[in-house]
């Protein structure tokens, strides 16, 4: 058969990997049966995911009453969908946004679409993991800025970190404004008691999760849970069909509403939190490796500071002499996503690997230092730049004009530059610093960055 990209990934599942990365089903081991079967259309007979009447309405019923919401949608766009949704209900065109300034690229895409402007909270570093950690600045943003109509953080963050959602939901609603939380890496959260709580009965009025990234739902398949009156629930329906496309997923549909009754009796997450532990601390009581201590212990961040090589480097060895694929690697460090699939010998084969790679690697002689993107108080108008006229220069020579795209780092797709902000000297530094490291940065083509004229 002549198909690339089908027989790429028939020929990937046949290699039988270990996979500590994304989807959660770890290539299928955890997926419903039969699900090639749901393959069908919106029709009388099986309801529509726009439009719930029977079966779609209970299945989002009992997907509330699990995770404590007054209302819960299933998605089959991902996150992003629900971010799209979240922001259209809580802002209209020219209002602001304040955001973590680690927010997902698809927050700013979202702001230009629908004409937000968007304010930044930056969030400390964690210096001896190189990693945005502690609070972001959001009170005092909140007390500088009378123009913010919503809050957006994103809890957990890609290394596993929660934000106090009951003390910024606190902040939030004191002003009478909305706590939007990109729960994307979250959606395990609660199903037993060695997990983080859930920000949907924390205080946020809206919630959104990737059911994909750690249950055994089908890639695109996600959750967004609502509560409170803070919101126009109206306009947030509306934007989900306009959002999300006409012929939904049922496969995927299907798939999220399986992973949420696994869930519901604990799903095997009892396990998988023993099993992290116990891999924590073999790293540690055998290697020079370190592990970061965050809130969800599924979430494994390791730093090979101590070594004289890279995150990416041992990510690339992972993969190619030892079939493991992680999820993703920076300068210092590697993230593994564990979940209720993940069992023993894939924890094993692991360790036993990671092991291997360091007895032979020297120490590190100078000290990692890439520190975090430069970040401005400044609004910043996404829409303006997206539609402005536009030209492309080279990174070089890009200080002092406007972005007309975003620029990250990928994973985990954080804004070094946002859509619509000033490039600076030290933005440009900081770019040429992560180049040099290895990794990969999107909205950069060919040295050359797309600027208004």
């Amino acid at each position: 058969m002549n198909a690339p990209l089908y027989n790429k990934l028939t020929d990937y599942h046949k290699e039988n990997r270990i996979s500590f990365a994304m989807p959660g089903h770890k290539n299928g081991r955890g997926l419903a049966d039969n699900l090639i079967e749901c393959d069908v259309t919106e029709l009388d007979a099986t309801d529509n995911l726009h439009r719930p009447r029977g079966a779609v309405k209970e299945a989002q019923r009992l997907l509330a009453d699990l995770y404590g919401a007054e209302k819960s949608y299933i998605l089959t766009c991902g996150s992003t969908a629900g971010i799209q949704a979240m922001l259209a209900s809580a802002l209209r065109p020219d209002e602001t946004l304040l955001a973590a300034a680690d927010c997902h690229m698809s927050v700013i895409n979202t702001c230009a679409l629908l004409g937000i402007k968007l304010r930044l909270a930056r969030r400390p570093l964690d210096e001896a993991f190189n990693i945005p950690s502690g609070e972001p600045d959001i009170e005092r943003a909140l007390d500088r800025y009378d123009d913010i109509k919503a809050v957006l953080v994103t809890s957990p963050t890609y290394y596993g970190i929660c934000a106090d959602i009951p003390s910024i939901a606190k902040m939030c609603h004191s002003r009478g404004i909305p706590l939007l939380v990109d729960e994307a890496h979250g959606a395990h959260f609660g199903a037993c008691e060695k997990l983080p709580r859930s920000a949907v009965t924390l205080g946020a009025d809206a919630v959104c999760q990737s059911a994909h990234k750690t249950l055994n739902a089908l890639t695109g398949a996600a959750y967004l849970h609502i509560n409170g009156s803070l919101l126009n629930r109206a306009r947030l329906e509306s934007a989900l069909s306009m959002f999300q496309t006409s012929s939904p997923s049922y496969v995927i549909a299907a798939s999220a509403d399986a992973a949420r009754s696994e869930l519901e009796h604990g799903g095997g997450w009892e396990r998988a939190c023993d099993l992290s532990a116990e891999f924590r601390r073999a790293v540690s009581g055998n290697t020079n490796i370190k592990v970061l201590e965050n809130d969800d212990i599924t979430r494994i961040v390791l730093s090979f500071a101590a070594y004289d090589t890279t995150g990416f480097a041992v990510s690339a060895e992972l993969a190619e002499n030892y079939g493991i694929d992680i999820e993703m690697a920076d300068l210092s460090n590697i993230v593994l996503i564990a979940t209720a699939s993940s069992d023993a010998e894939d924890f094993a084969a692991v360790f036993d690997a990671l092991w291997k790679i360091t007895r032979g690697l020297g120490e590190r002689k100078n000290p990692i230092k890439t520190g975090q993107p430069p970040q401005y108080e400044c609004i910043i108008d996404p829409q303006a730049a997206f539609f402005g006229k536009r030209t492309a220069v080279d990174l070089e020579h890009s200080e002092n004009r406007t972005s007309c795209v975003t620029i990250t780092a990928y994973p985990p797709g954080t804004p070094i530059v946002c859509m619509g902000e000033q490039i600076t000297r030290e933005h440009i530094e900081y770019i040429k610093r992560l180049k040099n490291t290895g990794a990969e940065i999107t909205g950069i083509n060919n040295e050359e960055i797309e600027v208004l004229i």
